[in-house]
Order: C-alpha cells, then sequence, then structure tokens
C-alpha cells in the first residue's frame, strides 16, 4: 500500500530579495547614533546612555513606519540595549559612592 506524497509547504511571504541593481535600504541616522551613543556610555560616560535608549525607541518607531524605506532595527536593538547596560552601571556606581560617602562620615 503507498500512500500519496505530501503537499508542498505553503509559501511564506519574506522581503524581497535582494540581486543585482538593487540595494538594501539606507540606516537611519537615528539607529547608528543611537549604537554610537551607546558604545560611548558603556565604555566612557554613562549618562550617554540614557540618549541611546531615547534615540533607539525612536529610531525603532521610525524604521516601522518607513515601511521598509529605511534600515538599521538591529543597530537600533543593540543601541537601546547598550544604553540600558550603561544606565545600569550609573545607578551602580551612584549607589556605590553614596554607600561610600555615608561610610566614610560614619568613621570620621
Amino acid at each position: 500500500m503507498s500512500y500519496p506524497p505530501p503537499p508542498p509547504p505553503p509559501v511564506q511571504p519574506g522581503p524581497p530579495p535582494v540581486g543585482p541593481g538593487s540595494s538594501p535600504p539606507p540606516n537611519s541616522g537615528k539607529a547608528v547614533a543611537a549604537l554610537v551613543l551607546g558604545i560611548l556610555g558603556l565604555v566612557s560616560c554613562q549618562p550617554l546612555g540614557i540618549a541611546a535608549v531615547i534615540l533607539g525607541k525612536q529610531a525603532t518607531a521610525e524604521i516601522a513606519a518607513s515601511g521598509g524605506r529605511l534600515g538599521g532595527e538591529g543597530l537600533a536593538k543593540v543601541g537601546v540595549i547598550l544604553g540600558w547596560v550603561a544606565v545600569a552601571l550609573l545607578v551602580l556606581t551612584l549607589v556605590g559612592l553614596f554607600f561610600f560617602f555615608v561610610i566614610l562620615a560614619a568613621t570620621s
């Protein structure tokens, strides 16, 4: 007894293929700025992380509203993540400084 072959899988819509003569959409400037500020916030100046989070959220909304005309969603997401890490480091630094000065004041 043989069974009929299974039906082919359904065709799933996706982004148009990138072929010769076509190029990917340009990256959002806000997404690039969010990434740069996130890196700088993580490495040198943690308050820049706040700006990275704000710009990254704006860039994500801008890219979603562009209908495929803008790219850089990954850059914006990484900028937001790095921004939040920088903000967390800023909070930890401020809490550590607070306790340091409390202990310093209590011992003198």
